[in-house]
């Protein structure tokens, strides 16, 4: 079963949206967020803790047309340690952040835990801060190949291999290992560098634009790093 599957209901459980702001070029380590309490709490999922943070975030949907989307994302309530972290981090530009949805069903303490059913997780990094306030710190996101004063290609372009960071099966936990991971795939099909299925732990991408299919489907749309269409000029 996929998250898919759980769309087709006719009952649908509560969204939980979950955010990750990797702080470690800073020495803050990963820092996880939910825009709201569970049950009065911190948000469980996968095995990790995800502190309540007003966050009220925008402008993440596409269509595939027309220009990559710059959402936003506005946190109130202010801590101490997160304007320190702002201040310390030079507003945070740079740094990456991840939006994981599942349902609450899903969550750790839920009827139905499964660290695997997401949607696609949306990658971004701060590209500004756009306003800040005694109560409210707003900040704009990009793609990474979406930034401003960058150039692009701002990295090394390779026809047939992908760059994306791919998950870890983490035998200690029994699951698999986001944490550093850029791909979105997280589905439980699982495959080996030759293509072949295999179980979670064997799971590894091969990184061509076949295993890439493999896992989002023939005619899915492929999140590929690898550019397929660069040829040399002669």
């Amino acid at each position: 079963m996929t998250i898919d599957s759980d769309v087709q209901m006719l009952q649908q459980d509560a969204i939980v949206n979950l955010f990750e702001i990797d702080a470690r070029p800073v020495g803050a380590g990963i820092l996880r967020f939910s825009p709201e309490a569970v049950d009065g709490g911190p948000a469980r999922f996968s095995a990790y803790e995800y502190q309540p943070l007003p966050i009220a975030a925008e402008g993440f949907e596409w269509t595939g047309k027309g220009p990559l989307p710059r959402p936003t994302l506005s946190v109130s309530g202010l801590s101490l340690s997160f304007i320190s972290l702002v201040i310390e981090s030079d507003d945070l530009i740079g740094l990456p952040i991840r939006r994981i949805r599942t349902y609450r069903k899903h969550l750790d303490d839920g009827a139905d835990p499964d660290p695997e059913m997401t949607w696609p997780v949306d990658h971004y990094v701060f590209e500004q801060k756009l306003k800040h306030t005694r109560v409210e710190l707003q900040f704009q996101l990009a793609t990474e190949l979406d930034q401003q004063g960058k150039k692009v290609p701002a990295r090394q372009v390779l026809r047939d291999a992908c760059t994306h960071i791919y998950r870890r099966w983490d035998a200690q936990s029994g699951a698999f290992d986001y944490t550093a991971a850029t791909c979105p795939y997280a589905g439980s099909a699982c495959f080996d560098r030759a293509g072949n299925s295999v179980p979670p732990a064997e799971d590894a991408c091969g990184k061509r634009l076949s295993d890439c299919r493999l896992r989002f489907g023939q005619n899915g749309n492929l999140p590929t790093r690898a550019m397929p269409g660069v040829g040399r000029v002669r």
